[in-house]
């Protein structure tokens, strides 16, 4: 048991006979207190006391427990995610903890007597990831990565710096307008952070060999190019041979999604592909005809939109890297059509029999 727990700064009320606690807007939950001892001792967790004066606290109050009884009700309240070691973020130097205190905030929500705040910050830092494509995407992804303490950041991306690439990604200035975004995406990180090395590749990826190649150390990838066509099985086909996770996502006329892959746990993108070759078969049969006028592809993300994808993205990166909580876009489309009111939906899939990934791990 850690020497100081301390309760999360969640909101407690206080009634006849009971306490509530408030931990986050849809999570409530209500607790027999009789005798009112146990809003003695949360407030006694909430001002962090060391471990051995909890006892001594409450019997001052008028509560005499013993030490099982009090590290059952310990051992419980930590079961339920509202408890910290108060001294956790000890093992960090002051430098971090000073610059990267709202990230280990966040990593509160999810924190235990036994898994730190600090401990998840730690795996950020110590991380390795490889991003494809440094665009409206991947540059917003990167700023998150950087943000967080990432310790490495592989950036992939072919092109150079457009004056219209300005309107949504905001790594890059006038003053980077042709050169390779690799290289400006660099510079921006050494300006921003120290925390992050950054390795620029300016190059195109067409194979799973490349992937391979550039992900042989890397702890995730993020997928946030749309070519060529075949990208995501290429990266889906890599990922399972590297044994580590992928995110990808991207905008389709007015729909923002995204989505992971998890080789070995979740279903995978040629799962995805298999069931919608079978989906397509059924269809009525003017959608199975080819489109008799299609429009030109345009690129319509703007800043927020684009903003809006790279966060929630980076979110689950996030997820991965430190396993603060568990993803929630494993095997699933998360879906936000920012042209219909915002709406918002989640649509998982299924393994596929016939999926040679999925099979082979088994």
């Amino acid at each position: 048991m850690a020497a100081r727990p301390m309760l999360k700064g969640i909101m407690v009320h206080r009634g006849e006979g009971q306490v509530v606690l408030w931990p986050r807007a849809l999570r409530r939950m209500y607790l027999q207190d009789h005798d009112g001892s146990l809003a003695v001792l949360l407030g006694l967790l909430a001002e962090a006391r060391p471990r051995d004066e909890l006892q001594a606290g409450l019997s001052a109050q008028g509560f005499d427990v013993s030490e099982e009884q009090l590290s059952a009700v310990l051992a419980t309240l930590d079961e339920m995610g509202v408890l910290i070691d108060a001294d956790g973020d000890e093992t960090l130097d002051e430098a971090t903890r000073e610059r990267h205190q709202s990230n280990l905030r966040y990593y509160d929500l999810f924190a235990s007597l036994e898994h730190t705040s600090a401990a998840m910050h730690a795996a950020a830092q110590q991380s390795r990831v490889l991003l494809l494509g440094a665009g409206g995407i991947g540059s917003g992804i990167l700023q998150s990565l950087v943000g967080l303490g990432v310790g490495q950041v592989t950036v992939v991306d072919q092109d150079q710096v457009e004056t219209k690439n300005l309107a949504r990604q905001f790594v890059y200035g006038l003053a980077e307008v042709g050169r390779p975004k690799v290289y400006a995406a660099q510079d921006w990180a050494k300006a921003y952070s120290s925390g992050t090395s950054i390795i620029p590749v300016h190059a195109r990826v067409t194979d799973v060999a490349t992937v391979l190649e550039l992900g042989a150390d890397a702890d995730i990838v993020v997928c946030a190019i749309d070519s060529p066509e075949d990208i995501r099985l290429i990266v889906n086909e890599a990922c399972f041979a590297l044994g580590i996770p992928f995110v990808a996502g991207g905008l389709n006329y007015s729909t923002l999604s995204y989505w992971s892959v998890e080789p070995g746990r979740s279903p995978c993108w040629q799962c995805l592909a298999l069931h919608r070759t079978a989906e397509a078969a059924v269809l009525p049969e003017v959608l199975r005809q080819e489109a008799y006028l299609a429009p030109a592809s345009v690129n319509r993300a703007t800043g927020p939109m684009a903003q809006l994808m790279c966060g929630l993205m980076a979110m689950e990166v996030m997820r991965y890297l430190t396993r603060s909580d568990p993803p929630v876009a494993a095997a699933t489309y998360q879906v936000i059509e920012v042209a219909d009111g915002l709406a918002t939906s989640s649509s998982a899939w299924q393994r596929h029999p016939d999926c040679p990934m999925c099979r082979a791990v088994r």
